[in-house]
């Protein structure tokens, strides 16, 4: 150190400095998704694990940027997404005349090294005055996670293999 001209005390300071700021570059390259959060004390399971409600709601074929969509924040305004720290889930969602009710229940999992969500279930639509069943299909939709904080979480819900397809910006219901 002191063939640099550093005494030990300014050496120490400057291997601190570039300690820190090393490990400020580690920590904002370990984004996992797109839009945040950059860091999380919670596990992604922890984050999920609760109900949500629509904020936010576009159908569109332009997957980067949603607002080119159709906004349908109105027509989902009715959705409840309750996603358990078992890894089961319930949907339920009113028709915008509130005359038919959709119910899905099954099993989530992450894929993809969580930045996907895999929901494998049964969807029961019934009409809503008489809770007559309608129809039942057996569904597996893949939720491409975009933001996951306790409070915010924002996906595409694709439903196809290409779009269109619903982003969504919940916040807890």
């Amino acid at each position: 150190m002191h063939r640099l001209g550093l005494s030990k005390q300014n050496a120490m300071k400057v291997l601190n400095t570039f300690l820190i700021l090393s490990a400020i570059l580690i920590v904002a390259s370990c984004t996992k998704y797109e839009d945040g959060p950059t860091v999380s004390l919670k596990t992604e399971q922890a984050r999920l694990a609760r109900t949500w409600k629509v904020q936010l709601a576009y159908y569109s074929e332009f997957t980067d940027s949603p607002e080119n969509g159709d906004n349908q924040t109105t027509d989902w305004s009715n959705l409840r997404v309750d996603f358990d720290k078992n890894s089961a889930y319930t949907i339920s969602n009113k028709s915008a005349d509130l005359s038919k009710i959709t119910t899905e229940t099954g099993a989530w999992e992450f894929t993809d090294d969580k930045l996907k969500l895999k929901t494998t279930g049964v969807e029961r639509i019934t009409e809503a005055g008489t809770n007559t069943l309608i129809s039942e299909t057996t569904k597996t939709t893949t939720w491409r996670i975009l933001k996951l904080k306790r409070n915010e979480f924002w996906c595409w819900y694709q439903n196809a293999d290409t779009p269109p397809w619903m982003y969504f910006r919940m916040i807890p219901a």
